[in-house]
């Protein structure tokens, strides 16, 4: 008969969000989305209000961190309790000067909010050792696969990398430094994908339910819309998780009068997959439309039926917080989850696909008391700026039971793809 198929993991495995059914699916009617919303929860916005002088100044110093200041720049923390932004960087003269040129590139920043702390080793010098034992993609043998996971240590003192448990004794006694660079070896599991909310007419938006061929053949895929975006000739494009569907798979809306109650029918037609980037657990669906008549730059948020204005999108950093729109998260009950804090901003992870290929993903790890479930899968990772506009942070890529939220960031996603945000309407 039928069945459904959900993973729940512990704590060290990350679980793609996704939701399976061994079923024909068959055209229906599908269920609309509201109206633009005209206000946002007292309490988030307040939050926003308050974290976003926070947020502008990580996001000038991880940008010269990222560009002229990699010899020195290590991470950035945020402390939206606290109310101050901590630069880690390997060299204190470096730093200032790095200070100096975000707040030339935004003078709107307050430097005052920032603290100097420092770390043993620059970023640029973590990820080079990171990317010899960990590159992003396809795993060609994965029985072979020897390291689950890896990081940068929060405070620029090394790297930390997951180990598959049989192997935890032999990798350690090969020592502890990579090339110089201390690391601790820790065990892990694999980390299994993510795999659906209500949709509407086009232009779709993000947070929609998408449902299509799953890569496991004979089930169908639920997930969750995620980014709207567009190229350079304006064609709409929209951006969900890779571990859902293959490439050229067609992709529609949830069927049926009753949006949330899993029926796994056929609504309208989204578009084509049409490329994949794995190690950012991204894909492409192609609507064949332009300029905001496919898809349009928003998310399906609360309350029910209303949504934003996704507008702008940035990195996320330690110690802030996101929502996100996953659609099985809504349906049961749970809402827009928020108050998801970022605790590491720079992990990697392998990812099982249900065709049961692994795959080296980028991306973030994040805690809440309830920060996703399967089914969210693709789904939006934002930050509220205002009472009408969001800001992209990634897509829902795995989790580790409920608490644990994996994201892909979204500026690495539409910079490896050549896409922008697209909100026309």
């Amino acid at each position: 008969m039928p069945g459904f198929r959900t993973r729940f993991l512990a704590l060290t495995t990350a679980s793609a969000l996704g939701a399976l059914l061994a079923v024909t699916v068959t055209p229906a009617a599908e269920a609309h989305d509201g109206r633009p919303a005209t206000g946002t929860d007292a309490a988030r916005l307040a939050h926003a209000e308050r974290v976003a002088p926070l947020n502008a100044v990580a996001n000038a110093l991880g940008e010269q961190g990222r560009g002229t200041f990699t010899d020195t720049y290590s991470d950035v923390h945020v402390d939206e309790d606290g109310g101050h932004v901590t630069l880690l960087a390997t060299d204190g003269a470096r730093a200032a000067k790095l200070i100096a040129a975000a707040r030339r590139a935004h003078p709107e920043i307050d430097t005052t909010l920032i603290s100097v702390q420092r770390a043993d080793y620059s970023r640029k010098a973590l990820d080079r050792e990171i990317d010899k034992i960990f590159p992003l993609g396809a795993v060609k043998d994965a029985a072979k696969q020897v390291y689950y996971g890896a990081a940068p240590n929060a405070d620029g003192s090394g790297v930390t990398v997951e180990v598959k448990p049989g192997a935890l004794r032999r990798v350690r006694a090969q020592g502890a430094r990579l090339d110089g660079i201390p690391v601790t070896y820790v065990s892990g599991r694999m980390k299994q994908p993510a795999s659906w909310r209500w949709n509407d007419t086009r232009p779709q938006i993000g947070g929609d339910v998408l449902i299509g061929n799953s890569r496991k053949s004979g089930y169908a895929e639920q997930c969750t819309a995620g980014i709207a975006a567009e190229n350079a000739q304006g064609r709409d494009y929209l951006i969900t998780a890779a571990h859902c569907y293959p490439n050229g798979a067609g992709v529609y809306g949830e069927g049926g009068p009753t949006p949330g109650r899993w029926t796994y029918r056929k609504g309208h037609y989204f578009g084509k997959v049409t490329s994949t980037k794995d190690g950012w657990d991204a894909q492409v669906i192609d609507s064949g439309l332009y300029n905001g008549r496919g898809f349009n730059s928003d998310e399906a948020d609360q309350p029910s039926g209303k949504w934003y204005r996704v507008n702008n999108y940035a990195y996320s950093y330690k110690g802030q917080t996101v929502c996100q729109d996953g659609a099985r998260s809504y349906y049961n009950g749970k809402g827009v989850p928020c108050g998801i804090k970022v605790v590491n901003d720079d992990y990697r992870y392998s990812l099982q696909w249900e065709d049961g290929s692994t795959h080296n993903v980028r991306g973030v790890q994040g805690h809440g008391s309830y920060a996703c479930i399967q089914g969210d899968s693709g789904g939006l990772v934002f930050t509220i700026n205002d009472s009408t506009h969001r800001q992209a942070r990634g897509i829902v890529s795995a989790n580790s039971g409920t608490d644990y939220l994996y994201w892909t960031e979204a500026t690495d996603i539409l910079h490896n793809l050549h896409l922008k945000l697209n909100p026309h309407q």
